[in-house]
């Protein structure tokens, strides 16, 4: 009788332990597959990026002390200086960054965060202000994002459009510079205009590898990291839209 009470317990606990193998397992091959999938996007995802062999980045003042020097010897060809946003905001690095940035003989170019709230011509000033003219080599870029409670549903965009078309106008007459507009495919197409040599198209959430016709830069990535002084910095990463050759004509 003890032996046949004993036996159901222990039958109970083999089927346990034989289940939780299995799922073990499971779990095992699914980690299995979810890091061979991301090992042939991250593969795939590299192929694509060696088409684009000039490189840049983004910077502003809350990734700290930045050596450009480093950043040219990682292989970036561009930098991307934060130097006003709205009508009242300066990015508190800009002046350090930039004169710190020349002496690395890289490309620099300076961007501005476009304000839904503030009128173009009180950003216009504000960039003017804190820029002077230290705008470096590259087109002057107007970055637009959603914020707050700006979204693609609540905002105005008869009015937005013009906004921003004043406030290219403006910088591009006062420093005879194209202007480069970074932003999402879908505000891009809200603003009704068309890439031309003075305005330029910077995607922040195109595919690489994909038609691009229109983009001068592309965003490939938000945090791209760099070893700096025993210290690793994030940097989004960007990418210009063309080969060496192009480049140096775009420069020229």
């Amino acid at each position: 009788m003890k032996r046949r009470d004993i036996q159901p317990i222990y039958a109970e606990t083999y089927r346990r332990r034989k289940a939780t193998k299995k799922f073990l397992f499971g779990i095992f091959l699914l980690v299995v597959v979810i890091a061979l999938g991301f090992f042939v996007v991250r593969s795939h995802e590299k192929h694509e990026l060696e088409k684009y062999p000039i490189r840049g980045v983004t910077i502003n003042q809350t990734n700290g002390y930045i050596d450009f020097e480093s950043l040219k010897s990682d292989g970036i060809s561009f930098a991307y200086l934060k130097a006003t946003q709205g009508a009242t905001f300066t990015d508190d690095s800009f002046q350090s960054n930039f004169e710190r940035s020349q002496g690395s003989q890289l490309p620099v170019g300076v961007y501005h965060y476009f304000s839904f709230s503030s009128s173009p011509t009180a950003q216009f000033k504000n960039f003017v202000r804190a820029v002077q003219d230290n705008t470096g080599s590259l087109p002057i870029c107007i970055a637009i994002q959603y914020y707050g409670t700006y979204g693609e549903n609540s905002l105005q965009w008869k009015t937005v459009r013009k906004d921003v078309a004043s406030l290219s106008d403006r910088l591009r007459a006062y420093y005879k510079r194209p202007i480069v507009i970074s932003a999402t495919r879908s505000i891009i197409d809200h603003l009704h205009v068309q890439a031309t040599g003075k305005r330029q198209f910077w995607p922040t959430d195109a595919q690489i590898g994909k038609p691009n016709g229109d983009a001068t830069f592309i965003q490939v990535n938000q945090k791209e990291d760099f070893k700096m002084d025993k210290q690793i910095v994030f940097l989004p990463m960007s990418v210009f839209n063309g080969g060496k050759g192009k480049w140096h004509r775009y420069l020229n």
